[in-house]
């Protein structure tokens, strides 16, 4: 209650004082206005009388709902200014995300596209290698066969042997594989298929023997 009668002495105090600014403002240009100087009295009297207390209260109020509604919409302006920024944010990082995830996966492509690339390349070198190797066996297959009709015949095998051994005179002949050895049909002729598959397990029986010796 004292500090109602305190704001209402200084309501008072700043209408006595605008009544007399106005009077001082009528003198000077030598005009009088007794309308505002009634209402400035009214109001004074207002004010002695305890009137202004319901004025002041409903002051008081009305600024303290605009007072509660203004934090009211700040704080809602506020909450969606960092719903905005959340959702700015949270789509630079899904972007962000699906970019990585794509260069990853095309990074994998690329690198399963190396290695058939790779395996490709081994595998047809391997099929070169073994391609070498059994034109090798042909030529090396061929060079008895006199008459040129892809077998070698016993008479053409004894002679490409005597041959052989007479450019090598430190190997005898027993030294030298038997025509029988690449007969494997016993049809009196070497094809080619018996003598790949006679040199063969011949290669291997020798690496056999090397590896316990």
């Amino acid at each position: 209650m004292i500090q109602i009668r305190g704001l209402l002495l200084l309501t008072a105090c700043f209408t006595l004082s605008a009544s007399q600014d106005y009077r001082e403002y009528a003198d000077e240009y030598g005009q009088q206005d007794n309308l505002y100087a009634d209402y400035a009295i009214k109001q004074q009297n207002k004010g002695a009388d305890g009137g202004g207390g319901a004025g002041l209260g409903k002051m008081l109020l009305v600024g303290g709902l605009g007072w509660f509604t203004g934090g009211k919409v700040h704080s809602k302006r506020l909450t969606n200014k960092l719903k905005k920024a959340h959702l700015k944010e949270q789509k630079t990082l899904y972007a962000q995300y699906y970019n990585d995830v794509y260069k990853i996966q095309q990074q994998n492509a690329e690198l399963s596209y190396a290695a058939e690339q790779i395996q490709h390349a081994l595998s047809q070198m391997e099929t070169d290698r073994e391609m070498e190797a059994v034109q090798r066996d042909y030529d090396e297959f061929k060079s008895p066969d006199i008459d040129g009709d892809d077998r070698i015949s016993r008479a053409e095998f004894s002679m490409y042997v005597k041959n052989y051994l007479s450019n090598y005179p430190g190997l005898s002949e027993a030294e030298y594989p038997m025509f029988d050895d690449f007969d494997h049909d016993g049809d009196g002729f070497i094809s080619f298929q018996e003598y790949a598959q006679q040199m063969a397990l011949q290669i291997s029986q020798a690496e056999k023997a090397h590896t316990k010796n």
